[in-house]
């Protein structure tokens, strides 16, 4: 792989993790405000916090990956954005659920798949 690919391939990777959890933080502080406010049941709390994360992901993926070599930005960018939310929801005082952490993890790779995929469509 030339350096310059390798190069944009990594910047973009990362961009499309960290864009990713930052829309992921910006929806669960709303969900938090709306959930206080509204009085939403605990039973749905989990669910909306999936879409959400999902959402970011994609939207995430759409602003950052580009160029070639869809699937393995997307795919880079979606364990990173893994990683990163694992981290920052644990220092939060997170609980450590092996299902949760892996349900998440499951979530963002379908998600950035499905975007690279679409996104590889598009550019041919």
């Amino acid at each position: 792989m030339d350096a310059s690919v390798r190069k944009s391939t990594i910047l973009q990777s990362i961009k499309a993790g960290v864009l990713s959890l930052l829309f992921a933080c910006i929806g669960v502080l709303l969900l938090a405000l709306i959930a206080k406010l509204c009085n939403i049941g605990d039973t749905a709390l989990p669910i909306i916090n999936q879409v959400l994360k999902a959402i970011a992901v994609a939207v995430g993926m759409i602003i950052s990956v580009k160029d070639e070599k869809f699937l393995l930005k997307a795919v880079i960018g979606a364990v990173l954005f893994w990683l990163l939310s694992f981290a920052l929801f644990a220092i939060m005082g997170g609980k450590f659920n092996v299902w949760q952490i892996l349900l998440d993890l499951g979530i963002a790779l379908v998600v950035s798949i499905i975007v690279a995929l679409i996104k590889t469509r598009r550019a041919a």
